[in-house]
């Protein structure tokens, strides 16, 4: 049971019965192997988009409120524990959507000329090509603007107050943007399928 509860474990198990699923259905022409990166696309995206909306909607307003209660225990255990490694997944899901979707768009195009389509908007691409290049401009805030930004509030590299202040007020853009920018982002990912 504590193996079922670890991250491993889940994460292991997971793999283990989509796996299953896999081979079960592959046979029945219900599944491919267009399909599985299809599948790969869609939960490491659904963990970046998960993440990004507990970041919005929770953890920040969450500190916020920890800070403000003079009463409370306050914010550093959520900035020491749980920021960094919740930070960790978003990235990599960010890196590994954007990435996976580079390569769906190459399966589906042929090669190159899917993702050169997709991103010059050609005819057959308009929809998905605006996906991927909101994919592109999320992915873009999170590893250029929110984590260079996060690491100055977390105390991860050195900043001054001030750099600190400016540092809240980067990240908490880029991240409002990329929320705004995930509802259409899903809506054209469907709409592609």
């Amino acid at each position: 049971m504590e193996y079922v509860n670890s991250v491993k474990g889940k994460i292991l198990l997971g793999f283990l019965f989509a796996a299953i699923v896999f081979v079960a259905f592959n046979g029945t022409g219900n599944m491919n192997h267009y399909s599985m990166h299809v599948w790969l696309h869609v939960a490491a995206g659904v963990l970046w988009v998960g993440l990004l909306y507990y970041f919005n909607f929770v953890q920040v307003p969450g500190m916020g409120e920890a800070l403000a209660d003079t009463d409370g225990p306050g914010p550093a255990a959520i900035g020491k524990y749980i920021a960094p490694r919740a930070l960790l997944w978003f990235r990599m899901a960010a890196a590994t959507t954007w990435a996976l979707g580079l390569i769906l768009l190459a399966l589906q195009g042929r090669g190159v000329d899917g993702v050169v389509g997709a991103f010059t908007l050609a005819q057959g691409y308009e929809i998905i090509g605006i996906g991927a290049w909101m994919g592109t401009i999320m992915a873009f805030n999170v590893w250029i603007i929110i984590w260079p930004n996060q690491q100055k509030i977390l105390g991860m590299v050195s900043a001054s107050a001030e750099e600190i202040v400016t540092a809240k007020k980067n990240a908490a853009l880029a991240s409002s943007i990329n929320v705004i920018l995930s509802i259409p982002m899903l809506l054209a990912m469907i709409a592609w399928h």
